[in-house]
């Protein structure tokens, strides 16, 4: 008869690239987050794309609960950084946040409760918005694309996690063989968090709503700018069109034509609004569709030449896409 190990390990997987100031402010928060009794915690960051300032920091990192490993991913894309951190890694249960979030002082102890209790495989935090940097034009899309979860997660149920606060067994990982690396930030706008989440239900596993369990994002406040958002918005349009392809075998009835009629409609309206600079904060929510829209109808002439990489919202079908993870 098996029984528990009397301490159960718990990884904290940390991507960051470029950003000492914000590594330094979370590393800070997560100093004061307590490890509960039953669990051992390491903490691994991975420093991704180029050497900066990240093994310094994680060098200086004290927490007597912590134990802190440094890892550099030299190729570029948040996915290859986190397949990297899971290979490091040794807890049963893995945590993954980023280099921009403040912590409540209970979060490991109440992310991992519910895959200790047995009732999920996988656990949705919640994140709300530094107060600083909310704005008054800001409606429930900005709020959602910035990672407000209350904006586009169900509590009870959510249909997806947001990798700024979410737990996964590693089993679940091995299964799946790790993040797509052709999402996420570095390569795409994100979607590697919503394909993992996707896959987990698909396989049958169990998700629980841990929305209450909230970080705070304090994002850099340059994402607030027009010409920001509509990077955003463009590089959301060709996650969009990767997903369609390879995930759920979904077309774009004439993608070519439908990208001319997204592009007359966005020039007349721009004609009739106000014209932006690229500083200015703030951007209309038809604004971020018709180019979100635009995108997609570009990337999926490409993506569509493509052999698809997963069965229908099923298994990988090509090796390259995602190499497994290592236990």
């Amino acid at each position: 008869m098996s029984t528990l190990p009397r301490t159960f390990p718990v990884s904290i997987i940390l991507c960051t690239g470029g950003r000492s100031a914000d590594l330094r402010s979370t590393l800070d928060s997560l100093a004061r987050v307590a490890v509960p009794a039953n669990l051992s915690a390491e903490l691994i960051v991975v420093e991704n794309g180029a050497q900066g300032d990240a093994e310094r920091l994680a060098a200086a990192f004290r927490s007597a609960a912590l134990v802190v490993r440094y890892v550099f991913e030299p190729t570029r894309g948040k996915s290859r950084a986190l397949n990297r951190g899971i290979r490091e890694s040794s807890g049963t249960i893995l945590l993954f946040s980023d280099d921009d979030i403040r912590f409540p002082p209970d979060w490991i102890e109440r992310m991992t409760a519910p895959i200790l209790a047995g009732g999920a495989d996988a656990v949705a935090g919640g994140v709300v918005l530094a107060p600083h940097l909310l704005r008054p034009w800001m409606n429930h899309t900005h709020r959602a694309w910035l990672a407000s979860t209350a904006d586009y997660l169900s509590p009870d149920s959510p249909s997806e996690m947001c990798g700024a606060n979410m737990a996964v067994t590693r089993r679940a990982l091995e299964r799946l063989g790790g993040f797509d690396f052709e999402l996420g930030p570095g390569v795409t706008n994100g979607g590697e968090e919503s394909l993992i989440s996707w896959q987990i239900r698909r396989s049958g596993w169990r998700i629980a709503g841990a929305l209450d369990v909230a970080v705070e994002h304090h994002f850099d406040p340059r994402r607030l700018q027009y010409g920001s958002w509509l990077r955003c918005a463009w590089l959301k349009g060709q996650t969009r069109a990767y997903l369609m392809h390879h995930w759920f075998h979904r077309s774009v009835r004439f993608p070519v034509l439908a990208k001319a009629y997204f592009t007359a409609k966005l020039t007349l309206r721009r004609m009739l609004s106000p014209k932006r600079k690229p500083e200015d904060e703030g951007i209309a929510p038809w604004e971020l569709s018709y180019v979100e829209d635009l995108a997609t109808c570009a990337h999926f002439v490409h993506e569509r030449r493509r052999a698809r990489n997963y069965s229908a919202q099923g298994r990988r079908e090509s090796a390259e896409a995602c190499p497994p993870v290592a236990a």
